[in-house]
């Protein structure tokens, strides 16, 4: 029994001291970049001017900006960058009440709600709850569920 436990206080007292090694050579390193104000132009006609960072001969400009220069609009959905023609939304905001009332077999005779709380540019979040009256003048919600609904595909994913 002794040996297990000092196997594993070794164990673990080698694991922290590569650990702390692996940290403390990664801040150890310094990248050498430029920031310098540049003008953009596009097929010969200025666009303006950016902020950018310029580092081993390669320039690299904020995507907003870029997107801007060309008069292509810009969007980030579902951890992926668009510039010019956007995703269509194809889920509404009571396709998204639907998708969830069908998939958690929620009926609209049924005393829960389903509403969407908020929304994002990719999701919206719905709520599930029903209203609970404790005496003749306070009530309170107690929730079932909350969900988020993929604006593009239509996805359910459970917050809990």
């Amino acid at each position: 029994m002794k040996d297990k436990v000092k196997g594993l206080v070794i164990g673990i007292a080698i694991g922290s001291l590569l650990t702390g090694a692996t940290v403390v050579a990664a801040q150890d390193v310094h990248v050498q970049a430029i920031k310098e104000k540049i003008s953009m132009f596009v097929d010969g006609s200025s666009k303006g001017s950016t902020q950018a960072l310029i580092y081993q001969g390669t320039t690299y400009v904020p995507a907003r900006s870029m997107s801007e220069s060309l008069g292509k609009s810009i969007g980030m959905y579902d951890q992926n960058l668009y510039i010019g023609k956007q995703p269509v939304v194809k889920v509404t905001e009571q396709q998204a009440i639907q998708l969830v009332r069908k998939k958690y077999k929620i009926a609209e005779s049924s005393h829960l709600y389903v509403e969407v709380d908020s929304e994002t540019s990719t999701k919206y979040t719905v709520h599930v709850y029903e209203v609970v009256q404790d005496d003749a003048e306070t009530s309170h919600t107690a929730t079932y569920g909350w969900y988020d609904v993929d604006k593009f595909t239509g996805k359910i994913t459970s917050m809990f």
